[in-house]
């Protein structure tokens, strides 16, 4: 048996690859190709990054980080995993190049955003160009005194209108098409300062550095920034078949030591219920891995 198996390669699977390879653990690590982090344009709030980093830019870092110990106390595979179960003493993890036994398994398999139903090219270039956003927690701070919607329904889009109205006044809440909002609903913008455009959008388009919405109602808003707030689609089918706990959106639960409720099982970053920011998922890797190595040391 190995010792750890680590399914995820954005920066906290490959974070817990290097505690892991740094204890002198046998660990296998499965990336299968490109993470959330992998899509962001640049961030600015990662320590030791003061002109920020491209995601891209970020994950090659850790991936060359990580490659000093590969073949040694640490085996790359760059496929994905299929299916997990117990076994006796630990885990069988099956992969598309074979199964993999080992005493412990991380989950850092992350979330996947709901984006809005645009067409794929126009969406990632209003990502890449910053005109559609998705963590304020991440980049409000670029918005500062910009005209800002809110694309989402119900307390989730409340809530993070209430949030970027910290950094400008001027936002606006646009509902998706056929979102309900109700008497509460309206209420709560209200109260939190936020403005609401009346019908459902029809159309976002971008027009130079403004994206474009048009409402059903026939109305046409130009806006310096979307924020998207539909939600996010945890990737926690192996710890719900391994059978973890999990919170009714779909994250999964973790203790302190970031151990599920499987014994041995560990889950960490945005898969997590709880914070979704890079440092917050690289805290999570060495919290897990240091427990597991503790526990194969026995104390």
């Amino acid at each position: 048996m190995r010792d750890c198996v680590i399914v995820g390669g954005g920066p906290a699977g490959l974070t817990a690859g290097i505690y892991l390879a740094r204890f002198l653990r046998d660990t296998v690590l499965f990336d299968a190709g490109r993470p959330r982090a992998h899509r962001i344009p640049r961030t600015r709030n990662l320590p030791g990054y003061p002109e920020g980093v491209e995601g891209p830019e970020l994950l090659s870092q850790i991936r060359g980080q990580l490659a000093h110990y590969e073949g040694r106390e640490v085996e790359i595979r760059r496929e994905a995993v299929t299916g997990a179960r117990r076994i006796e003493g630990g885990f069988r993890v099956e992969a598309e190049g074979g199964a993999v036994e080992a005493r412990s398994l991380i989950l850092a398999t992350g979330v996947t955003n709901r984006p809005p139903r645009i067409p794929e090219a126009l969406h990632d270039e209003g990502v890449a160009r910053g005109l559609i956003r998705y963590c304020p927690i991440c980049d409000a701070y670029e918005v500062q005194g910009q005209k800002v919607a809110i694309l989402g329904s119900g307390p989730h889009a409340v809530a993070e209108g209430r949030f970027v109205r910290h950094y400008t006044d001027d936002v606006t809440v646009v509902r998706p098409e056929h979102a309900p909002l109700d008497d509460d609903g309206e209420q709560a913008l209200a109260q939190a300062g936020l403005k609401i455009l009346p019908s459902h959008r029809r159309d976002i388009r971008l027009d130079g550095d403004a994206i474009v919405i048009e409402m059903e109602d026939g109305r046409v808003a130009r806006f310096d920034t979307l924020y998207v707030a539909l939600g996010t689609d945890p990737h926690s089918d192996l710890a719900q078949a391994l059978g973890a706990d999990l919170t009714e959106a779909g994250c999964i639960l973790v203790d302190p030591h970031c151990e599920t409720s499987v014994e041995g099982l560990f889950a960490i970053g945005d898969v997590v219920a709880g914070l979704d920011q890079i440092a917050y998922g690289m805290g999570h890797a060495a919290v897990a891995t240091t427990a597991i190595h503790n526990r194969l040391l026995g104390a």
